[in-house]
This record gives structure tokens, C-alpha cells and sequence, in this order.
């Protein structure tokens, strides 16, 4: 018996939300540097966070220290800077503050589109975040109406088990009932997306950048209109997306 066609459309789309569903933290806090001169400040020697001077990101990337350890150093750092009392928690005090009011500033429109026509076509639709929970608090997920778009949510703050690990990959696929090959998974995290690959999912990079183009692929792997068109009308690896 032959095996799944591997050039059938997905059946099912998988989501990070950091800086898929959400606009990225480096994004917000260099926006919101330049309307605070105190923040400005700060991060002027950084190149701003996650600029070619934040030793502590590039760090991050090469994994000498996690997600949650930056954002607990840099957290703290911005939330002191802005003068807000982080009550102990820096990371979650700096996430209320870039995460709260119209949401136009922080949600990426394009992807909740996509989300939609996901769920209008009858695919699957579930999120794989690390984090969701532990940065923001389950109140404000609780707040969230586009959270009600995903079939499933397997958060790792509540599971105990981060991306990449494998079983962080495991948990969502099963949530999902579907094979891997059959999910396209969608994350801005270099070494996520390699997880996902690894997992066996059609595993793809989301820029932090117009990610127009990215999510024109992610359309024609799962069937929808819209294919992607290059223009050296070639077909991207799914880890040579630009950032």
C-alpha cells in the first residue's frame, strides 16, 4: 500500500501565536520606543530589542538562554524604564502593556483572515504556543474572541512541555486527529520551525515583516485560493522565509 500523497493539499493548519496570531514583542517595543523617550533611552545602545547590539536576543537564538529568560531580563529592563510595577512579574506586566487596547495594533489582521477561510473550508485550525498563558494570564486568553476560531489550543505553560521538544508537536497532532504530513504549521521561531519539520509537520517560517507572500504558500498547501506566486517562479524552502 503507497503511502499519503505528499502533494495532496494539508487538511489541517497549526498556529504559533507569538508573533504569528500576535504581532512580535520586538516589534511592539521598538514601535512604543518611539513615541517614549525613556524607553528610547534604553534600547538606543540595543539597536532597539532584538537589534544588532541586544546581545541577550542573539543569544536566545543560537539557545544559550530561552524565550522566557530574555523576556524576563528585558522585560524587566523596559517595564522599569516606563515606570510600571511589574508586581514581580515583569514578563506578564510587559505583555499587558503592549497587549491591551484596540487590537489593531497588535493583532495581525492577515492571519485572522486566513484563520477564518481555514474554518470556513472545513479544515482543522488549532494553536501550539509555549507561552500564552504564562506571559499573558489566563484572563486576558479568556478575552480573546479570536480564540474561539481555533478547534484546540495546546498551550506548554499548561502541559509543561515547550516547543521544540518533540511531544510539545505531539500533543497538538493529536488534538488535531490528523497525520502530521497533513498539518502546515506556522511559526516565527527559526528553531520551532526546524521542531516541526522534525515532527514531521509541513512546518513553515512566519516573518515579522508583510507576510503577505508567506501566507499565500500557506494557502496553496492547504488547498485554498490564492496560490503563491514568486517571481523567480520557484518554490521556497519552507526555512529560506526572510524574517
Amino acid at each position: 500500500m503507497s503511502g499519503p500523497d505528499p502533494d495532496a493539499p494539508a487538511r489541517g493548519l497549526l498556529l504559533d501565536i507569538g508573533g504569528v496570531v500576535l504581532a512580535a514583542g520586538p516589534v511592539l517595543v521598538n514601535g512604543l520606543a518611539e513615541r517614549e523617550e525613556r524607553l528610547a533611552r534604553l534600547l538606543a545602545p540595543l539597536g532597539g530589542v532584538a537589534g544588532p547590539g541586544d546581545d541577550l536576543w542573539h543569544r536566545m537564538l543560537v539557545r544559550e538562554v530561552s524565550e522566557r529568560d530574555y523576556w524576563a531580563v528585558r522585560g524587566a529592563e523596559i517595564v522599569d524604564a516606563l515606570g510600571i510595577d511589574d508586581d514581580g512579574r515583569p514578563t506578564r506586566a510587559l505583555m499587558q502593556a503592549l497587549y491591551t487596547g484596540p487590537s489593531a495594533g497588535w493583532l495581525r489582521a492577515q492571519t485572522i483572515d486566513l484563520m477564518r477561510e481555514v474554518r470556513a473550508a472545513g479544515l482543522g485550525l488549532a494553536a501550539l504556543t509555549n507561552d500564552m498563558a504564562d506571559f499573558h494570564g489566563r484572563e486576558w486568553v479568556a478575552e480573546q474572541e479570536w480564540v474561539a476560531l481555533f478547534d484546540s489550543v495546546v498551550d506548554g505553560s499548561l502541559t509543561g512541555v515547550l516547543k521544540p521538544d518533540p511531544r510539545a508537536y505531539g500533543f497538538a497532532v493529536e488534538a488535531m486527529g490528523l497525520r502530521p504530513e497533513e498539518i502546515v504549521y506556522l511559526d516565527d521561531m527559526p528553531w520551532n520551525v526546524e521542531g516541526g519539520l522534525v515532527a514531521g509537520l509541513r512546518a513553515v517560517r512566519m516573518p515579522h515583516g508583510d507576510p503577505t507572500a508567506v501566507l499565500a504558500d500557506v494557502r496553496a498547501l492547504l488547498g485554498l485560493p490564492g496560490p503563491a506566486v514568486r517571481a523567480d517562479g520557484g518554490t521556497p524552502d519552507p526555512l529560506d522565509v526572510p524574517a
